[in-house]
């Protein structure tokens, strides 16, 4: 029961980072790739905001394929599109496809080593895949990354949570 409060907390965090999230860290986005995320994103629309929640999982799913379709030629036409990897990882997270949704935003963090958010959905990422020692890593990278205290207090208190996870 007290473990499930970590996917939780780090749940909303995610939810409050994907708000914020910059589409446009990384390589500008121009041409082929441009379009290709767009897509993807009304692909990615249709599936979570429309689909899922008449309970259509199968057209979802379908949507869900070709939204990875797009942010993958997306990528294909510009490797260093961290808004494109940033959107392939949400669809692999709510596919609950964790470890594919962290590798993609591994991918962010070196595309864009600032992006305090993308560490933040990497470690909730392998949180869900109970990878706690690469969430850890995530976090802790991302204290290095920010000289905002406020910042680095709520990681700590994620860090603290994951550390203390299964003690409550």
């Amino acid at each position: 029961m007290h473990t499930l409060r970590i996917p939780i907390v780090l749940a909303a965090a995610f939810l409050i980072a994907a708000c914020f999230a910059v589409a446009g860290s990384g390589a500008p986005q121009s041409g082929k790739d441009a379009d290709h995320n767009r897509k993807g994103l009304e692909y990615y629309s249709e599936a979570f905001h429309r689909q899922l929640p008449e309970g259509k999982q199968r057209e979802a799913d379908e949507y869900f394929d070709l939204a990875v379709g797009e942010f993958r030629a997306a990528i294909a036409a510009n490797p260093r599109s961290a808004a494109a990897y940033r959107n392939l990882a949400r669809v692999y997270y709510v596919r609950e496809d964790f470890l594919q949704a962290a590798d993609a935003y591994r991918t962010v963090t070196v595309l864009d080593p600032g992006d305090i958010d993308a560490y933040l959905l990497l470690a909730l990422s392998y949180t869900r895949a109970d990878r706690f020692a690469e969430a850890l890593e995530a976090l802790e990278t991302a204290r290095t990354m920010t000289g905002d205290p406020d910042v680095i207090a709520k990681l700590d208190g994620y860090i603290g949570k994951i550390n203390n996870r299964g003690r409550d």
